[in-house]
């Protein structure tokens, strides 16, 4: 076997032993873990019973798409609040929550003492009349859907989007991690960002097993269907996207493709997302939007020194990016179960201040480090 084998075959030694983890807490969702790093992780399965909601864990995978598959047609709107509440009992224990008024404070002191708003442009950004607001919940109720947007680059997908915001909406496609769906994201992912007046499809791919570059494919893929969604008769959200301001994001496996479509897309894109990226030892130093890493110091399944922070330190130093560490967090920091406030102001500030060019968010993410965090950089 030659070197290349030996390393190959350990990456997927180590995701299957991730699978098997996520699969133990997830009693009755009718997934499973690959046999072959059963018997080593027998130790961990108690530890991921204690730790993670078996309906809302990362290991949904295939069941998870086939569930999505019945509920295809659904338009419902809620209550952002409702929703966020929702995904606020799913929270872990896996990172240091901030103080629950941190976030308020924050969008306070960025209005007395940020930047100067720029004047809103013939397109409509930034949207300078509405205040600063970084908390979990924004400000607008959030709607979904499903019909409409099959796609054969993946399995299935679901749309936020706000209803009773000011279009033109910006928009982020989100590929997850390895073997999971979108329902282990959405709870968490879907009502922030869609409160906070930014439309967010999640997708499932067609194979979860898939590797970082195919999941790159997949979010250009959805990238191309929010284009459309702007022009389908029918779309709720027909003639309200703004196409010249996408973003990709991603968590793990995902992560990784966001990274990879990234360094493709170049200028098409306006910002990136890596959540807790897996690709050990890769640059992408071809990366040309501005980039935010969500880490997690106790990653063990994407250890940050080797990923996360070696992503960051590839990309030119004339590109915005910004790495958060969270302290004592796990690989499943940024899922239904694992996100938090800290990561709402942090990701909110990112895309307000690079999706709709707001420089008054640009205050936070200068700021000094926060106490939940391990680590903080940031170029500018």
């Amino acid at each position: 076997m030659t070197t290349a084998q030996r390393s190959s075959l350990a990456l997927r030694h180590a995701l299957a032993a991730s699978a098997l983890l996520l699969a133990a807490a997830a009693s009755g969702c009718g997934s499973t873990a690959p046999s072959g790093a059963r018997d080593d992780l027998e130790q961990d399965e108690d530890h991921a019973n204690d730790d993670d909601e078996a309906e809302h864990d990362p290991s949904e995978h295939d069941s998870g798409a086939k569930r999505d598959a019945g509920g295809r047609g659904d338009a419902s709107t809620r209550d952002a609040g409702r929703d966020a509440g929702a995904a606020s009992d799913d929270d872990g224990g896996e990172s240091a929550e901030p103080d629950a008024g941190a976030t308020e404070r924050d969008a306070g002191e960025a209005r007395d003492g940020g930047s100067k708003p720029t004047q809103p442009s013939s397109g409509g950004f930034p949207k300078v009349d509405e205040p600063v607001n970084v908390a979990r919940t924004g400000p607008f109720k959030v709607g979904k859907y499903t019909e409409g947007l099959a796609n054969r680059a993946y399995a299935s997908s679901v749309m936020y989007y706000p209803t009773d915001g000011t279009p033109p909406y910006p928009a982020v496609a989100f590929s997850p991690g390895f073997t999971a769906t979108k329902e282990s994201y959405e709870r968490f992912l879907g009502p922030l960002l869609a409160s906070h007046g930014i439309a967010l499809l999640l997708t499932t791919p067609t194979t979860t097993g898939d590797f970082p570059q195919q999941r790159a494919e997949d979010l250009s893929a959805a990238l191309e269907q929010i284009k459309k969604e702007n022009e389908r008769e029918g779309s709720p959200l027909k003639g309200k996207i703004a196409t010249d301001r996408l973003c990709v994001t991603g968590h793990s496996m995902g992560g990784g493709g966001t990274l990879w479509a990234a360094n493709a897309l170049g200028s098409q894109i306006k910002c990136a997302v890596p959540l807790q990226p897996w690709q050990p030892g890769q640059s992408f130093n071809k990366i040309a939007a501005a980039t935010l890493f969500i880490a997690a110091q106790n990653d063990t399944i994407a250890g940050v020194a080797s990923n996360a922070a070696t992503h960051y330190r590839s990309i030119p130093a004339s590109v915005p990016k910004y790495y958060a560490e969270f302290a004592g967090a796990s690989h499943f920091l940024t899922t239904n179960t694992g996100g938090n406030d800290g990561q709402a102001r942090y990701m909110i500030a990112f895309y307000k201040a690079y999706l709709e060019n707001d420089e008054r968010y640009l205050a936070l993410l200068q700021a000094p480090k926060e106490s939940y965090l391990s680590k903080y950089e940031h170029t500018p």
